[in-house]
């Protein structure tokens, strides 16, 4: 589920420092948004795969993770 973003951090560094309180609060609604879509679909993906791994899969995955 990829989406394309029309707004960046850029953008709302931009609204903040030209003093423009609704595009600021616009761009940061956008922004936090898209991430919280991003982090909920990761984490269905997460818990698929945890529903249907033996648990050798998940010991290898938490071992891989912990290398991060």
């Amino acid at each position: 589920m990829t989406e394309f973003n029309k707004y960046n951090l850029e953008d709302l560094i931009a609204a903040s420092t030209n003093q423009q309180p609704l595009d600021f609060e616009h761009v940061f609604d956008e922004l936090m948004v898209s991430r919280l879509q991003t982090a909920v679909q990761n984490k269905k993906i997460q818990i698929a795969q945890s529903m249907y791994s033996s648990p050798e899969d998940l010991e290898s995955e938490n071992n891989s993770e912990e290398d991060y």
